[in-house]
């Protein structure tokens, strides 16, 4: 079967490695869905995202050659629910991300964990015995 790249297809992961997952599509060719096309957020193991054995609806992403590269960001998780980012927060389900707001959330995140650090890290926080 011939794909263009923008299409949707079915297939099972069959393959699973630490650069991302090997699928079966439906027309017997396979496709490889980079870690860094599983999830918008980082996703630090593959397993997180998707198993071996798992059905998947991916993206065509691009074509060179007889590799087909695809994509699941934006779609749904192969499990049925919102996909996890990676760090357990949901990824957004299909919808256009606002930048404001996702700039807007990452300072706030980023802002918390750097306080946390800090104060654990400075020496003078810390009670002497």
């Amino acid at each position: 079967m011939a794909y263009k790249v923008g299409d949707s297809v079915k297939g099972t992961v069959n393959g699973i490695t630490s650069f991302g997952a090997f699928v079966k599509l439906e027309s017997g060719e396979t496709g490889l869905i980079h870690i860094s096309k599983l999830s918008r957020g980082f996703v630090r193991d593959v397993q997180s995202v998707v198993r071996q054995g798992d059905p998947v609806t991916a993206t065509v992403i691009s074509l060179d050659g007889d590799k087909i590269g695809l994509s699941l960001i934006g779609g749904r998780d192969p499990r049925g629910g919102k996909r996890s980012s990676g760090d357990g927060r949901a990824a957004r389900g299909g919808e256009p991300g606002d930048l404001e707001s996702m700039l807007s959330s990452f300072r706030t995140a980023s802002s918390e964990r750097l306080s946390a650090l800090g104060s654990a890290a400075d020496p003078r926080q810390r009670r002497r015995k």
